[in-house]
């Protein structure tokens, strides 16, 4: 199977995004077209930290290219701008898109891409979750794709060995890796 991603060219210049780490649609259209070993390959990039996600309809490059005109239209765009004007609120600030959605602009240690862009973790389209409970839904997903077992706490900690991660002692409706893979997989 090939794996269709966002090349960087696809994110235009100055921003880093990664919609691996951020963007519900995206992760969802990756897997769908991989296998669990690729899947794996790409966990790296999911630390075990809260992860703000995006989950509306806008795509990687178009949220991309609104803040860029958010930034030009404030003036803010060029780096040293741009670096001035973060730094006078803590080294970020809050961005918010035509959608209504909110995004945390920050600078990057990269001077090519020096606009670090994630989702605010208070926007209306974002989910929060801790980067271990993403790691194994994503893989319960695709697992079960294959499969079709249903979750059960031993599926669950099988995954988790798989991907060196402590086992759970219990699943829990509403919450944790349930709650987790209830949100990103339903069509609410």
């Amino acid at each position: 199977m090939i794996i269709v991603m966002v090349k960087e060219a696809d994110i235009p210049l100055p921003v880093r995004f990664n919609p691996f780490k951020h963007h519900r649609n995206y992760i969802l259209s990756i897997l769908e077209s991989s296998t669990p070993e690729m899947i794996v390959k790409l966990l790296d990039q999911v630390c075990n930290n809260y992860i703000d996600i995006y989950t509306g309809a806008m795509t990687p490059e178009a949220i991309s290219e609104s803040v860029i005109e958010i930034l030009k239209s404030n003036q803010v765009f060029r780096e040293d701008d741009f670096s001035r004007w973060v730094d006078l609120k803590n080294g970020y600030r809050q961005i918010k898109l035509a959608d209504r959605s909110v995004w945390v602009v920050r600078k990057s240690a990269e001077s090519e891409y020096y606009i670090h862009l994630h989702p605010s973790r208070e926007g209306p389209f974002t989910v929060r979750f801790k980067g271990s409970t993403l790691k194994t839904v994503y893989l319960l997903k695709i697992n079960n794709e294959i499969s079709n077992e249903p979750l059960s706490l031993e599926k669950v900690n099988r995954i988790r060995r798989q991907i060196d991660l402590s086992p759970v002692k219990k699943l829990e409706r509403g919450k944790g890796i349930l709650n987790c893979y209830r949100k990103f997989f339903s069509q609410e």
